[in-house]
């Protein structure tokens, strides 16, 4: 027998028959919710997150992009030829080295290097200078490439492409990746400002 779907509009579901004693805030915000900010356990994750990179990481130093102008805005889609970027910040970043592929031409150009840089999230957010901007588009990150050469060029600079937040924890973010390309050698987009007195530049 075919089951008529029609014949339980006139039903009342179970629910409406039992008496409900919380109020509403119990019923949204209850003991075993997974959408808690201030769950002890968010906390736990995000400190295990710090301690993973901490244990894991190096020590990397970040260049943020600042607008130009009176403009508040940053572009961060468009190529900038003569960027500026705050005094390099000091904190711990987990990333891989990818091997170094050289084009052998007369000409000696080297194959862009592109690495993935984590940090947890909230090393970002509790410096005064990033907060919730975490990174974006055009900040530079000197990351420890350890590489054989016969000048003193010391860490490599890489420009972030594109950034993402991973980690998925109680509706909570842990990590935040970014994809870098190695801009070393490139003085059109050489790290460098001009609104501090004595700025600390990358060699």
């Amino acid at each position: 027998m075919i089951h008529n779907f029609d014949a339980q509009r006139e039903q009342y579901i179970s629910i409406d028959s039992i008496p409900e004693f919380r109020t509403e805030v119990e019923k949204q915000l209850t003991p075993i919710s997974i959408y808690d900010h201030s769950k002890p356990d968010i906390a736990y994750a995000e400190r295990m997150a710090e301690e993973v990179i901490n244990i894991s990481g190096a020590w990397d130093t970040v260049f943020l992009k600042h607008p130009k102008g009176d403009s508040p805005e940053l572009e961060v889609w468009d190529e900038d030829a003569d960027p500026i970027y705050s005094v390099g910040k000091k904190m711990k970043a987990w990333f891989k080295p990818e091997p170094v592929l050289a084009e052998l031409t007369r000409w000696g150009i080297d194959k862009p290097i592109r690495i993935t840089v984590a940090f947890a999230r909230t090393t970002l957010i509790k410096e005064p200078n990033i907060g919730m901007r975490l990174l974006v588009p055009g900040d530079v990150i000197e990351a420890p490439y350890n590489l054989p050469t016969t000048t003193d060029t010391g860490p490599l600079r890489f420009r972030i492409l594109n950034t993402s937040q991973e980690g998925f924890f109680h509706y909570r973010w842990l990590y935040v990746k970014s994809i870098c390309e190695l801009i070393t050698g490139d003085q059109a987009l050489k790290v460098r400002t001009d609104n501090v007195k004595n700025p600390q530049l990358p060699r």
